[in-house]
């Protein structure tokens, strides 16, 4: 029943990132202004019976019921997505702020990914929550190895940035920092590995097999698939 209604949760709040998402790609629009759903296509506002996540994705056949709008297949893998992330820390995860803490951080980094993909920014606010229950994810376990790695990530991407000033955002930064003090120093170092490859692979696919210093490398999404997934590992073999 737990488990069921922790992946219930989590379906809601992917539905709140489905908004977080699509606001901040659009420079027109603020994050609580208008404080309630609309179709992105009539402008109509969404009943509540038509914004249950899932399952009223299902019931409309992914249209919007006023105008016929195809909602974009994204709106339920975001929600389908958080669910099941919150599902697996309920699994690995028996320490209550802990709990909490990581689930924050897998929804912020799901928005970041997806807007970061489209705009190739980063919103400070979205990055400073990931480094804030980071820093609460290393209090509650080893703080000293926490430390150290976020250290040793931040001084790397320092030197990234002043080597290649065009080809790393501010944002990416941001975000390597919290990703180092999510994680113990060794597993940072195998995170940001796996996003540098998944990034270079995106690249050369983007670029049809052509890539040179220039080309521009939404790092947020392979950041994140990183070091989130070494931090879901690290966990369940106890390296945290």
């Amino acid at each position: 029943m737990w488990y069921l209604l922790t992946f219930a949760i989590g379906t809601i709040v992917g539905s709140f990132l489905n908004v977080v998402i699509y606001r901040s790609t659009k420079e027109d629009l603020k994050l609580w202004d208008p404080p309630h759903s609309f179709c992105p296509n009539c402008k109509r506002k969404i009943e509540w019976y038509d914004n249950i996540p899932v399952i009223s994705y299902i019931l409309l056949r992914g249209k919007c019921r006023h105008c016929g709008w195809r909602i974009p297949i994204r709106y339920p893998i975001v929600e389908i997505s958080t669910g099941v992330l919150f599902l697996m820390n309920r699994f690995l995860i028996k320490d209550t702020l802990l709990f909490v803490s990581s689930c924050v951080i897998a929804s912020a980094l799901i928005a970041i990914s997806l807007i970061d993909l489209e705009t190739y920014l980063i919103p400070d606010y979205l990055n400073f929550t990931v480094l804030i229950f980071s820093f609460v994810v290393a209090l509650r376990t080893s703080f000293l190895e926490h430390l150290i790695s976020f250290l040793i990530v931040t001084i790397m991407f320092l030197i990234l940035k002043a080597m290649y000033r065009d080809g790393l955002g501010a944002g990416d930064v941001i975000l390597a920092m919290g990703i180092g003090f999510l994680l113990a120093p060794v597993p940072s170092i195998f995170a940001i590995l796996i996003a540098s490859i998944s990034g270079i692979l995106y690249a050369l696919i983007k670029g049809k097999g052509k890539m040179d210093i220039k080309t521009r490398i939404p790092f947020g999404p392979f950041l994140a698939l990183g070091g989130y997934t070494l931090f879901l590992i690290s966990y369940g073999m106890g390296w945290l």
